[in-house]
């Protein structure tokens, strides 16, 4: 009976092993950070720069980004596309906070080669340079 048990146990171990390694693996940050990266996003304000004073965006040059499953990038001017590139998401230190963030990679924007994503939610994103007197470009889902 006793062998019979350790039998039934080590059986339901090796079951629970199984069962688990079948498991799908977490997504990680930057897959997550990309899913709700995903759409267009309006410009609605600046701060930062030289002066550090917060700017709303002008509505006569409406400036929207948007970002596809397929990693392109479109940016947009009054509706009309001013460029296209590739993007990736990369981990590194921050110049600006010392602080771990994911990075934007897609070429020149405005003459920035290095971007920062400080806050992304289904609604609001907020990218900042990652220099000192950095801007800080404030989007909202459209």
């Amino acid at each position: 009976m006793k062998r019979t048990f350790c039998h039934h146990c080590f059986f339901l171990l090796l079951l629970a092993g199984g069962l688990a390694s079948c498991a799908k693996d977490s997504a990680s940050p930057e897959d997550q950070t990309a899913d709700l990266l995903i759409g267009r996003w309006q410009l609605t304000q600046t701060d930062g720069g030289l002066t550090g004073q917060v700017s709303p965006a002008d509505p006569a040059r409406r400036q929207e980004i948007v970002f596809d499953d397929d990693k392109q990038v479109t940016f947009l001017l009054n509706g009309a596309v001013s460029s296209k590139a590739r993007y990736t998401l990369f981990k590194a230190s921050s110049f600006v906070n010392r602080r771990s963030q994911t990075f934007l990679a897609y070429g020149h924007r405005n003459t920035t080669e290095k971007e920062f994503i400080e806050r992304l939610s289904p609604n609001e994103l907020v990218i900042v340079e990652d220099y000192a007197d950095g801007r800080g470009f404030y989007y909202t889902r459209r």
